[in-house]
């Protein structure tokens, strides 16, 4: 039986966040416009990542927004392994903006500023304000439901393929 809440409507996307002299991030499937004027954008993120607790640091991150054609490893490096021990934007063609990382891939890049959390069980929302945003328009966003049905297996077998070399 299909999982109820895999139905529901939303894409994936990367996290990129400053991490001292370096950068974090991370894939989230939790983001949505709460509103237009302002822009503001809601952010779920797991308390336990480094991506959070960065985002509380710095009061800021950006959103790559992954476009259907992704690399399936771009998925794992941001999903599968954690930004306190790896250098995830050293392995991805990427931009650093005003002080933040953003794929060149991406279907759109989005500038976001903090302006309230709130904390939930195992996850804090952020409420951001869109300071910046560009889009692709040749590009198509991808849906959680395409990366479920299409890319999960593929990203695994990326990332176990990246953890061989790393060996």
């Amino acid at each position: 039986m299909a999982n109820p809440l895999n139905k529901l409507t939303y894409g994936l996307y990367v996290t990129g966040v400053k991490n001292g002299e370096d950068y974090g991030g991370s894939i989230v499937d939790a983001l949505i416009q709460a509103a237009d004027s302002p822009a503001l954008l809601v952010l779920s993120s797991m308390k336990s990542s480094n991506t959070n607790a960065l985002i509380k640091q710095t009061g800021e991150f950006a959103v790559s927004v992954l476009p259907q054609d992704v690399d399936p490893f771009i998925i794992a490096n941001f999903g599968f392994q954690s930004s306190r021990t790896v250098s995830k934007w050293a392995n991805v063609p990427h931009t650093i903006k005003e002080g933040l990382p953003y794929l060149n891939c991406a279907a759109a890049q989005i500038r976001c500023k903090l302006v309230e959390l709130k904390e939930l069980g195992t996850h804090t929302l952020f409420f951001a304000e869109v300071i910046e945003a560009s889009a692709n328009d040749d590009s198509k966003s991808l849906s959680y439901e395409d990366y479920n049905t299409r890319l999960k297996t593929e990203a695994a077998k990326a990332f176990s393929e990246y953890r061989a070399k790393q060996k």
